[in-house]
This record gives structure tokens, C-alpha cells and sequence, in this order.
């Protein structure tokens, strides 16, 4: 029996992964699962396991950066994703494995039969390693929106502006139109959707808790619980938390800092 261990911050994604395995690899004994990637490495330092499903885009600890934490890979690892093609290109170029959202059955076999013929005949850590480098490797960009350095490019009417992630504390919706709040007090005014800057800045630690907020997640400074919920930033700025990712919210401030 294969011990078999599920990450991804996205409870529906769980449930329906460990449906798909549990109705159709007997060999494969789901002994935990998780939401908290904090929480997930804290186990994997603890606990031997044979196959581990990691999701690329986690809030606070993304799939990579819990890889880098380990010393030690006794494990297969099998990347879920729905969008970073820059993490997709590194996990091709290391010989690991890996499944696009939503998994489709017949491919999830396909993983499965590859990881029993692999198993115990190649060197894990090394193939790791490999990963880690080439998703490190800065001439390689996130996507055609990410600069060498790792900004974003903002186009205006007469040119393209270059933003550090890092910098910028929230984004807010408007219309068809996206707000950007930066460090600096700033705010910038971007013809793209919300939907745009998510798909770039999930994997750089920023988390959407409101249909009009997306959030870097390191400028978080509480949770409150009155009003239904709101988080306060750093620079004083109360974001809603909607209904459906309350529960997502509060797991992450369960020791998730």
C-alpha cells in the first residue's frame, strides 16, 4: 500500500481528488490531507510517505516554496495546477509529474501507473533539486505578463510600467478596470480585469478573499470577526471576506503565519 497524502488550499479540490482516488486505486491509502500548506510540511517533516498530490498556487507557502523547506524527499510528487505554465515548464524539464485542473480521470491513471513503475527507481531528491533550480532560474519568466525580475507589466496608452509584486498591498475592482494599492501610497489604474492580475499574483502569495479584493497576503495584519468578517492590512485598509471563503480565511489563521 502506497501512503498517499493531498495539499490544496481549496477544500472542493481535495474532496474531489481523494473521491477519484479512493473509487479507483486500491493501492493508494489517503493518511492525510490538507488545506494548510504550513500544516502539510510540518507532516511531511515528521512523516514518511510514498506519493504526495501538491498544489502549485497556495496563499503564504506556495507547492515550491514547501518543497524548498524539506531536507529530506522520500517521496513521488505529482503537482496539481490550473495555470502556471512557468512552474508546468520546470516540472517538465525535472522529470516530475503533473495534473492540470480539473483533473480529468483517464490522465490521473495515467500518473498512477507511471508512479508504480518509478517507484523506488529514481532518485527523488535529485529530480527535486532539479525542479527547484529550474523554477529559480530567472530567464525563464512566470508568463508573458512577468518580467525577468519578476514584475508585472502594466500597460498605459503611451507605455508599460513595471511593478514589483511585492510592493503592491491590494487590488480593487472596478468595472473592467482594475485599482492597484501599492507601499508607497499609490494608486494605479490598470485596463485589466481582476481575473488578470489573479492569474498572475496567486502564485506570488496574494489570495482573493472578496469577488473585488485580491490581497498580498504578507501585508495582512488581522481578522476580524464583526461585520461577517473583514481583514485589516497594514496600512489600515478593511477587506471583506465573503461568505464561501470564511472558512478558507480562519484556516489560514490557524497557525498558518
Amino acid at each position: 500500500m502506497y501512503k498517499t497524502i493531498i495539499i490544496d488550499d481549496e477544500q472542493n479540490c481535495v474532496e474531489v481528488l481523494e473521491i477519484l482516488i479512493r473509487q479507483s486505486f486500491d493501492d493508494l491509502t489517503i493518511v492525510a490531507t490538507f488545506t494548510s500548506s504550513k500544516k502539510a510540511l510540518e507532516y511531511l517533516q515528521t512523516n514518511q510517505v510514498d506519493l504526495v498530490f501538491l498544489d502549485i498556487q497556495m496563499p503564504f507557502l506556495t507547492g515550491i516554496d514547501l518543497l524548498e523547506k524539506l531536507d529530506k524527499y522520500h517521496f513521488h510528487v505529482v503537482f496539481t495546477t490550473a495555470f502556471d505554465q512557468y512552474a508546468i515548464k520546470a516540472i517538465k524539464l525535472s522529470a516530475l509529474d503533473y495534473l492540470l485542473k480539473p483533473i480529468d480521470e483517464e490522465l490521473l491513471n495515467a500518473t498512477i501507473i507511471k508512479f508504480r513503475k518509478l517507484k523506488g527507481q529514481h532518485d527523488i531528491k535529485n529530480q527535486i533539486t532539479s525542479l527547484l533550480q529550474q523554477y529559480a532560474t530567472p530567464t525563464v519568466s512566470i508568463n508573458n505578463h512577468v518580467n525577468h525580475n519578476n514584475k508585472i507589466a502594466v500597460a498605459f496608452q503611451d507605455k508599460i510600467v513595471f511593478y514589483d509584486p511585492h510592493e503592491i498591498i491590494y487590488c480593487q475592482s472596478n468595472d473592467n478596470y482594475t485599482t492597484l494599492q501599492l507601499k508607497n501610497g499609490e494608486k494605479v489604474m490598470a485596463s485589466k480585469t481582476m481575473k488578470h492580475f489573479e492569474d498572475i499574483l496567486a502564485p506570488l502569495g496574494f489570495i482573493r478573499p472578496h469577488q473585488s479584493y485580491i490581497i498580498n497576503a504578507k501585508f495582512i495584519e488581522q481578522y476580524n470577526k464583526r461585520d461577517g468578517g473583514f481583514l485589516v492590512l497594514t496600512d489600515g485598509t478593511s477587506i471583506p471576506v465573503s461568505r464561501h471563503r470564511k472558512e478558507e480565511i480562519l484556516t489560514m489563521f490557524k497557525g498558518d503565519f
